[in-house]
């Protein structure tokens, strides 16, 4: 077809400096339209700059760009956006005060009418209707439009934002790690809805760490490397060991999870009868050094499920234990008091104080450990704080830089040395490798399996199902804000994980079902 030869965008000699630190550096890059064209790379291997290039959101140090056969103002998102480039970003634009509707319609004209006085206002129902079919063109239904996007779930939050986007029909449309909180099947919708894109002669730029997703989806794949293109690979040279190789420049070895202790361990967390807003009940035991994940589709509980036992959100009813101690905290500080930890979703609002240090950020759970009688010193912190970044292998600069502008694997890794650093007796994590490349997942897994060896109970909820199969012990499914299977490791299987999460009924010989219990 003519038009999927058209170039949609095209990038010659662009490059960004901040500084004397050069973090792209690209001679030439076409999109064409009918192509799905993926970016791969490690965090900081420019992906992110690429992507701030083309939307308009950073300035390039040289070179120009163009959209359809006009040359984009640098620096200017609105332009970017009136000549056909919508950004779907990793971290939401959303206005979390403003309803579905208005964010959906935010930055359009949305429907209008005059009443008695000639007065222009704004058409409520014609608004709701319309951002009702804007996502339902996405797949998502049953949202009520009026209600205020911050009290929606992340994964909600990321079909929002998608929906948002289409709705601007652009001619270029930018994924940043689409998936990356979503479950198998919301992920599908994703896929399809770029493969629709591609079909009608628009052009996709998708980047993404999920390699099985890349294979699916991508015409070309292209591989950053310290902001340079190393690669430009056709379908078929796109094997998962080959884009690994480019990204990082060498074979990447994965250790083999280490099994469970054969020493009995005691029972870290138990939970029985827990119940909450969407949730339960749940019956669910976690042992000392066991890896316990948590598997479901988008609203399945397992978020809540986290939250509900840190005391993020409010139990109605159950009974939880900690070392054989009842715990009931009224607040999330109570839980970090008796030795639990929570690594959240949302990084940037739930995790991150992203107008300070990484040395204030690394410290935050230990500050009462190394006070010498409530009080702190800066050369005990910094030493303190020296230790946790080198123990992780944190990249950076300096400890006294912002966090934010640590790239999203590093941020990751900063999170985990804080909470490994307090010494907890459980660790929850929720989408632990969410936005992070393979070279930093890897590192991330050898943490979690360390930190099990050393007698650490962990809880994993993740969208991955290769990431639960990777490193767990023990994967629980959940549906409809219950536990719905248990599945050891020796049973472990996509196939089994799926179907009890869809709801479906399974062979009772393949599918174990009851009471999570170690």
């Amino acid at each position: 077809m003519a038009q999927a030869m058209e170039i949609a965008a095209s990038l010659r000699d662009v490059s960004k400096s901040y500084g004397p630190v050069k973090v792209l550096d690209l001679p030439e890059l076409e999109l064409r339209r009918g192509q799905i064209v993926a970016v791969v790379g490690e965090n900081g291997a420019g992906k992110s700059t690429l992507m701030g290039v083309l939307s308009g959101t950073v300035t390039p140090t040289t070179g120009s760009i163009e959209i359809a056969g006009q040359a984009l103002h640098s620096g200017r998102p609105d332009h970017a956006q009136e000549l056909g480039v919508a950004l779907v970003a990793q971290e939401f634009p959303l206005v979390g005060q403003l309803s579905v509707a208005e964010n959906l319609l935010l930055g359009r004209r949305p429907a209008q009418a005059k009443d008695g006085l000639g007065r222009v206002l704004v058409n409520r129902g014609a608004m709701r209707a319309e951002a009702r079919a804007l996502l339902a063109e996405v797949g998502v239904t049953g949202v009520d439009v009026d209600r205020p996007v911050e009290r929606f779930p992340v994964p909600v939050r990321q079909m929002i934002e998608i929906a948002k986007a289409w709705g601007h029909h652009p001619v270029v449309l930018i994924l940043d790690e689409p998936t990356s909180s979503l479950g198998p099947v919301e992920a599908e919708k994703v896929l399809d809805l770029a493969r629709r894109h591609a079909e009608s002669g628009g052009a996709v730029l998708f980047i993404g760490h999920r390699l099985d997703e890349v294979r699916a989806i991508a015409d070309r794949v292209v591989v950053l490397r310290s902001g340079r293109l190393v690669a430009d690979l056709t379908p078929a040279e796109a094997t998962e060991e080959r884009m690994i190789r480019e990204m990082v420049g060498a074979e990447l070895a994965r250790a083999d999870l280490a099994p469970p202790s054969s020493v009995e361990r005691a029972t870290v967390l138990s939970v029985r009868g827990l119940t909450a807003d969407g949730l339960g009940p749940v019956d669910l035991d976690v042992k000392a050094g066991e890896i316990v994940g948590v598997a479901g589709l988008m609203g399945s509980g397992r978020s809540r499920l986290l939250h509900t036992v840190m005391g993020a959100q409010p139990r109605t009813g159950g009974e939880v234990s900690l070392d054989g101690e009842r715990f009931h905290p009224k607040h999330p500080a109570d839980a970090v008091e008796a030795g639990v930890g929570l690594v959240p979703e949302d990084r940037k609002e739930q995790s991150l104080l992203p107008s300070h240090s990484v040395r204030w950020n690394v410290t935050l759970t230990t500050l009462r450990r190394i006070s010498r009688r409530g009080v702190l010193t800066p050369a005990v912190d910094k030493e303190h704080a020296r230790g946790i970044v080198k123990d992780l292998g944190v990249r950076l600069h300096t400890q006294e830089q912002p966090i934010t502008s640590l790239s999203g694997g590093n941020q990751q890794k900063a999170i985990f040395g804080r909470w490994l650093a307090a010494k907890p007796k459980l660790l929850l994590l929720d989408e632990p490798t969410r936005g992070v490349d393979v070279g930093a997942k890897a590192e991330i897994y050898s943490l979690i399996d360390t930190a099990a060896q050393d007698g650490l109970a962990v809880v994993a909820a993740s969208s991955e199902l290769e990431e639960l199969l990777w490193i767990c012990h023990r994967i629980v499914v959940m549906a409809h804000g219950r536990i719905v299977a248990d599945i050891p490791r020796e049973d472990f299987s996509k196939e089994l994980i799926m179907t009890a999460a869809a709801g479906t009924q399974p062979d009772p010989d393949a599918m174990p079902q009851g009471k999570a219990t170690a």
